[in-house]
């Protein structure tokens, strides 16, 4: 979290580890400096990178920090009200600005200024008259979070005079799709050229020279911002990546996926920093005792994954940062690992610790189940902030579902980019419907919906290849600029478009279709976190008015395109949309049981998810709240009784179910199948 001065040799950056000399950075040859925090949700990027801005800001610098996650926490973070314009958070010295991106605005702020532009390309390199091409571009777009969020914060960056720029990002999956935005501009600016082609050949043709336009220009602009772009991010002297993990091997496991991702794309990943690393009790405690040497073991294999980068540490807190001394309070505990480790075996040596056992519960899953997943229910979805356990908790609740209802075909679908439905149970997973060991009514699936957008863009390359070849020789069309246009169109897909795909498989798995029954009785869909969830959820809708537009443009150019198969499996599509939104608003068919934890962040998010939920009319079975202390040791003991406040607060009419800490996470199917049976289930 260390941001350092930049030595005159060009060499990688430090972020962490080492203090600055006094006194503002100097930019190098007027270019910004970022630092991006990025991470599985819930292992503490908002914390980290908001005490990196504070420490940053208060050693002189000008910061600007931008949180680019769909569902914001860093207002809740510094206890302040923020927006989509930058604000001024006060500090001692320096300058510190914070800004929660909001993506439709900055999509709307960036068509304003180049709508005119891109209706001159459309014109000129499609068939669709003005009404059309206006239609379509009110239309929202899928994805806008990652197609905007890399512009708009480069924006924000230009505009105010900024030293570094500290991004919190969203999770792991949503974070690399982010990343690749550069390059995706870039094929944009490609396929526009594409069709200024056609125009610049017709007026060449017709009046011997050509005169570059507002589109042209345009063209040029995306695609020099997306050089820029790839240039700066893979500078390590002005851009650099802190990869925030947990001492847990599940945290372990996406961290090395993501580390390999960016440097594949040539991003540098300065330093891990663990999070919330639990430190030897002072007195006897077999709950503290349990973690701890869990811990030890994740650090030792943390190590061992990342001989090459510097490892910091952040010990656990006795309670959430939340204004600018607790941060200031957080950044002082930040230490390289080797601290850590004398640290745990000179407390290990005073202490003699009980072994520690899992805890066996006694009441099993009845008292709780029925509330989960009530009679009636097909349609099971777990959502909630990055970190609060929905894998682990939507895996034990089909577990818990298979083995009270034998009878009943289950299937638990991961709708996450970054996958960890494999590592909760401890076997290979993919996108295929696998059966779980010993429960045969049991199917689990990690969706792939990159896959499914693949094979259905190939259905439509075919059917625009078929559709040219039989308008050639027909004089209102030039058949290879269109044709050329036409596939650039479907092969640059933004994105989220995959998702709409993706999410259809619900409805394929638990409504009839083609005459066939459906294959199962229940579906329980584990989520991303809040942001990218909340998206899945409106992209039903969202595609739905997409289709219906592209269906009335399509009938009114039949006689110029025919309409052959793309216009029936479109009518196909607004079928399951329809269908699946229907599915989705039904409160007998589908429930949400919102997953937190008991802390302030994670409440105030829940009760976010919650009021969207609400508007997005889909009904909420009841309250999960995760990892609950059980009191123990004095520290413990301090600790469940923050958090019982924090669940009392928890305003809802909804049950709550209390789910006990356990370390290390259960994993496997023994595992979650006891501590499924600890559970409590307590009313308001």
């Amino acid at each position: 979290m260390k941001v350092t001065k930049a030595k005159p040799t060009k060499q990688p950056r430090q972020v962490v580890g080492r203090r600055h000399a006094p006194g503002p950075a100097r930019k190098r040859s007027g270019r910004l400096r970022y630092l991006f925090f990025g991470g599985k949700g819930g292992v503490g990027k908002t914390t980290c990178a908001t005490a990196a801005a504070i420490q940053s800001a208060e050693e002189g610098r000008r910061v600007l920090i931008v949180s680019t996650d769909p569902a914001h926490s860093l207002g809740d973070a510094l206890a302040m009200r923020l927006s989509s314009k930058p604000t001024r958070v006060p500090t001692p010295q320096g300058s510190l600005q914070a800004v929660e991106l909001n993506a439709d605005r900055a999509l709307d702020r960036w068509m304003r200024k180049r709508k005119r532009s891109l209706q001159i390309i459309a014109e000129h390199g499609t068939y669709l008259d003005p009404e059309d091409i206006e239609r379509l571009l009110q239309l929202s777009m899928p994805g806008v979070d990652e197609m905007v969020g890399l512009v708009e914060l480069r924006r924000l960056a230009g505009a105010g005079n900024y030293d570094e720029v500290i991004v919190d990002t969203a999770p792991t999956g949503h974070t690399l799709r982010l990343l690749a935005v550069p390059a995706t501009l870039r094929r944009i600016a490609s396929v526009f050229d594409d069709m200024q082609a056609k125009h610049r050949f017709l007026s060449e043709s017709l009046g011997g020279i050509y005169r570059p336009d507002a589109g042209d220009e345009l063209i040029e602009e995306i695609d020099s911002e997306g050089r820029e772009l790839i240039e700066t991010l893979r500078d390590p002297l002005y851009c650099t990546f802190a990869w925030v993990l947990l001492p847990e091997l599940m945290s372990l496991e996406e961290a090395k996926d993501g580390i390999a991702a960016l440097h594949q794309s040539g991003i540098t990943v300065s330093e891990a920093i663990v999070n919330r690393v639990k430190l030897p009790p002072d007195e006897p405690c077999a709950a503290c005792d349990g973690r701890v040497q869990a811990e030890t073991a994740a650090m030792k294999t943390i190590r061992a994954s990342f001989p090459k980068r510097q490892i910091f540490f952040v010990p656990e807190l006795d309670g959430e940062p939340r204004g600018l001394a607790e941060f200031r309070r957080a950044w002082r505990s930040l230490r390289p690992q080797e601290q850590w480790e004398r640290i745990a075996r000179t407390k290990q040596k005073r202490l003699r610790l009980p072994k520690t056992a899992r805890r066996e519960d006694s009441a099993g899953t009845g008292e709780w189940l029925d509330v989960v997943a009530p009679p009636g229910c097909r349609l099971l979805l777990f959502g909630g902030k990055g970190g609060v356990g929905k894998t682990t908790c939507a895996a034990t609740a089909a577990l818990a579902v298979a083995e009270h209802s034998p009878k009943k075909r289950i299937l638990l679908l991961s709708t996450d980019p970054a996958h960890s439905l494999g590592d909760v149970f401890e076997m290979p997973l993919g996108d295929d419907e696998r059966p779980l060991p010993g429960v045969p009514s049991l199917r689990v699936r990690e969706m792939d919906s990159e896959r499914l957008f693949r094979s259905r863009r190939e259905r439509y390359l075919d059917g625009i290849n078929e559709l040219f070849d039989s308008l050639q020789g027909d004089s209102r069309f030039d058949a290879a600029y269109d044709r050329a246009v036409a596939r650039g169109l479907i092969d640059l897909s933004p994105p989220g478009l995959d998702e709409i795909f993706g999410i259809l498989s619900v409805r394929e798995a638990l409504l009839p279709s083609n005459g066939r029954l459906p294959k199962f009785d229940l579906v329980v869909l584990d989520t991303a976190p809040t942001g990218h969830a909340l998206r899945l959820l409106e992209m039903p809708a969202m595609a739905l008015a997409w289709v219906r537009t592209l269906l009335s443009i399509l009938l009114k150019y039949r006689k110029v395109t025919g309409l052959g198969d793309l216009a029936s499996d479109l009518l196909e599509i607004a079928r399951e949309l329809h269908q699946l939104l229907a599915l989705l608003q039904d409160p007998h068919q589908t429930r949400l049981i919102a997953v937190t934890r008991a802390g302030q962040l994670p409440r105030l998010e829940t009760a976010r998810l919650l009021k969207r939920v609400r508007q997005l009319k889909i009904s909420v079975s009841a309250i999960l709240v995760n990892a609950v202390t059980t009191p123990a040791c004095g520290r413990c003991r301090r600790a469940a009784a923050v958090e019982r406040q924090q669940i009392e607060a928890l305003a809802t009419k909804r049950p709550k179910i209390l789910a006990p800490a356990v370390a290390p996470p259960p994993q496997g199917i023994g595992e979650l199948r006891r501590w499924g049976r600890s559970w409590k289930r307590v009313e308001r």
